[in-house]
C-alpha cells in the first residue's frame, strides 16, 4: 500500500512517521514511491534540525568567493589599517588608485567595513540656514605633525568655509596670530575671487579683545583689514559647536582625510599636498548629489568683490642694528649695511620674506624667513665678509658711533680704547646697545659719569644708569626719532599760548551769543530806549545835542 504526498512538507511527515514507527527505509521508499536515498537523506536532515536551533526566515546559503580585482590589494589595506587605525575607506582608495587599482570604491568601502565596523551614527543638531554670500565660518585647529625628517612641530591650520556652498579653504601656518589669520583671509578669497558678507569667529584675541558684558570688543587692526575687504565679522562668545558648524566639522575633514595615511617631508612640502587635495578631492566631493563647485557656481555672484590692491598683512616691528651689523627676529640673525648699526631700524616681516627699513623708511636688506629658532646668520649678499686676521668689530665704526652719542661718550671711549682692543671691544659694543633701554641723553651723561671716576667697564656703566635713570619703552624711541625729524624739516618754531583777555575784547556778533549774552543785550538796549538821555532809534543821535 503507497500512500499519497503532494508537496515535500507531507513527504518528510510520512517519512518521519513511518521511521518512528520501525518501518524499514527499503519498505518507506517502496510505499511512498521514492528512492532510498531520497529516505535517508531526508531522515539525516530530520535528524540534523532537531539537533540546531529552529529559525524562521534560513539564512543565505554560503558561496564560494568569486577573485575580484581587490584581492591583490588586500595586503596593503590591512597595511596602511595597522599604520593608520583612524584611515578612512575614501582615503585607502585614493592610495590604491595611484599605486595602479583600477576597481571601484564600493568594493573597498565594503572590505575596510568588514575589517572595521561603522561606528553608530548620532543624531545631529539643527543649523540655521542662510542665502547665498552672506556668511561664511573661520576657526583654527592645532596638530602635532611629525616629519619624515625626524623632526615635530606644532602647525596651525586655518579653516574659511562658505556655508551656502560650503566651498573651503584651509592654510597651514606656525602660529595663529593676527597676521597669520590676515594672510589666511588674503588667499582664502583670492581662491573664491570674493567673500561672503559676514563671517563668524570665536573669542580668539586676533578677532576680540575682550567682552565687555555682551559686547564683543574687537581688534582695531582686524577691523581695518575687514573693512578694506568690506565684510563684517561677527564673535560668539559661548563657544559651542554648533555656532560655527561647517568650520568645525571641516577640521574633521582634515584629519579623517587629509592627515591620515600621508606623511609630510616639511611644512613647505604639508602645503603643496594640502593645495594638491583641496583641488583634486575637497572641490569634488558630492553632498545631495553635487559638489561644492558646482554649489559655488550659483553663490559665486553674491560674493563681496576684491579691492584692486591686497591688504598689507605684513608685521612692522623696531629692532636694534647690533655692532656686528645684524638685526635679530624669531632666533635668527639678518645683516644690514654697516652704516645703520646701533640704530633701531623698522623691520616688515610678511609669512616668507623679512624687509629691513633706515630711518628714511628706504629699503637697505631684504631676506627670505629662516626657520624659527634656527639660530642662523643669514648674509646672502656678502654685506659682512668674513674677517682675516682682524677683529670681526670695526673699531672705527665704533669709534663714529661712540661720538655720535656725545661728548661725553666720545672722551669715555678715548679713555676706553687705550688697552688692547680684544679687551675692550666686546665691552663697548655691548655698552652701545644700551640704547635700546635707555635714551641716547641718558647714556651719554652716564658715560661722562663713568669717565669721571675711571670706571670704564660695563657693569660699571649699568649700574650708574640703573641708578640715575629710567628705562624707556621702543614706542617712546620712535616718538622721539619722529619730533627729531619734524623738527629738523619745520624748524623749532613753537606758537605761544595767546592771552584769554584777547577773546573778551572781541566783538560780539549774534552768532557768537550765548542765551545768557543775549538776554542781557536785550535788556540794556531796552533799558536805552526808555531813558532821555539815550540814543533816538530814529536818528541814532542823544537827545542832549
Amino acid at each position: 500500500m503507497s500512500a499519497r504526498w503532494r508537496t515535500r512538507e507531507e513527504l518528510v511527515n510520512h517519512v518521519v512517521a513511518l521511521a518512528t514507527q520501525g518501518t524499514p527505509q527499503r519498505a518507506i521508499a517502496r510505499a511512498l514511491g521514492v528512492s532510498r536515498n531520497t529516505v535517508r537523506a531526508l531522515l539525516d536532515a530530520h535528524e540534523a534540525g532537531r539537533e540546531t536551533e529552529h529559525v524562521a526566515i534560513e539564512p543565505r546559503p554560503s558561496r564560494v568567493p568569486r577573485p575580484t580585482k581587490l584581492d591583490a590589494y588586500k595586503r596593503r589595506v590591512t597595511e596602511l589599517m595597522g599604520r593608520f587605525p583612524d584611515i578612512t575607506a575614501q582615503r585607502v582608495f585614493e592610495i590604491l588608485k595611484d599605486e595602479g587599482f583600477d576597481g571601484g570604491y564600493t568594493g573597498v568601502k565594503r572590505y575596510v567595513r568588514s575589517l572595521r565596523p561603522p561606528p553608530k551614527p548620532a543624531p545631529s543638531l539643527s543649523t540655521p540656514d542662510y542665502e547665498p554670500g552672506q556668511m561664511s565660518e573661520s576657526d583654527w585647529s592645532p596638530y602635532e605633525v611629525h616629519f619624515t625628517t625626524g623632526k615635530k612641530a606644532l602647525v596651525q591650520a586655518l579653516s574659511y568655509v562658505l556655508v551656502a556652498s560650503k566651498r573651503k579653504y584651509f592654510g597651514l601656518y606656525e602660529s595663529n596670530d593676527l597676521h597669520a589669520l590676515m594672510d589666511g583671509h588674503e588667499r582664502a578669497f583670492a581662491r573664491f575671487d570674493g567673500c561672503a558678507t559676514q563671517c563668524k569667529y570665536d573669542s580668539q584675541k586676533p578677532v576680540v579683545l575682550r567682552w565687555e558684558g555682551n559686547q564683543p570688543i574687537y581688534n582695531p587692526r582686524f577691523l581695518a583689514f575687514s573693512s578694506h575687504y568690506e565684510f563684517r565679522p561677527l564673535a560668539v562668545r559661548r563657544g559651542h559647536p554648533n555656532d560655527k558648524p561647517r568650520t568645525e566639522r571641516s577640521f574633521w575633514e582634515v584629519e579623517r582625510s587629509f592627515l591620515n595615511g600621508r606623511e609630510f617631508r616639511d611644512l613647505d612640502d604639508m602645503r603643496a599636498q594640502l593645495a594638491d587635495w583641496l583641488e583634486r578631492i575637497v572641490d569634488h566631493r558630492k553632498h545631495e548629489k553635487r559638489t561644492a563647485l558646482e554649489r559655488f557656481a550659483e553663490e559665486r555672484e553674491h560674493l563681496v568683490s576684491l579691492p584692486r590692491h591686497p591688504y598689507d598683512t605684513a608685521r612692522v616691528v623696531y629692532r636694534v642694528c647690533g655692532i656686528d651689523g645684524f638685526v635679530a627676529w624669531a632666533g635668527n640673525h639678518y645683516a644690514v649695511p654697516y652704516e645703520h648699526v646701533t640704530d633701531i631700524l623698522p623691520v616688515r616681516i610678511t609669512q616668507r620674506e623679512l624687509f629691513v627699513y633706515a630711518a628714511d623708511l628706504r629699503c637697505i636688506a631684504r631676506h627670505e624667513l629662516a626657520p624659527r629658532g634656527a639660530g642662523l646668520k643669514l648674509d646672502p649678499r656678502g654685506l659682512h665678509p668674513p674677517p682675516q686676521r682682524r677683529s670681526p668689530i670695526d673699531l672705527d665704526q665704533l669709534r663714529v658711533a661712540f661720538d655720535n652719542v656725545g661728548e661725553r661718550a666720545a672722551d669715555f671711549f678715548r679713555q676706553m680704547s687705550a688697552g688692547a682692543p680684544r679687551v675692550w671691544s666686546s665691552p663697548a659694543r655691548r655698552i652701545l646697545l644700551l640704547r635700546e633701554r635707555y635714551s641716547t641723553e641718558e647714556l651719554d651723561l652716564a658715560l661722562g659719569h663713568a669717565a669721571s671716576f675711571g670706571a670704564l667697564d660695563l657693569p660699571s656703566v649699568e649700574r650708574i644708569l640703573a641708578a640715575r635713570s629710567l628705562p624707556r619703552s621702543l614706542d617712546e624711541y620712535v616718538a622721539e626719532e619722529t619730533a627729531r625729524r619734524i623738527e629738523e624739516t619745520l624748524g623749532h618754531a613753537r606758537t605761544e599760548p595767546r592771552d584769554l583777555t584777547e577773546y573778551d575784547r572781541l566783538p560780539i556778533t549774534s552768532a557768537s551769543r550765548s542765551p545768557i549774552q543775549e538776554k542781557t543785550a536785550w535788556r540794556s538796549e531796552t533799558d536805552a530806549l526808555e531813558t532821555p538821555d539815550g540814543p533816538d532809534p530814529t536818528t541814532g543821535s542823544s537827545s542832549n545835542s
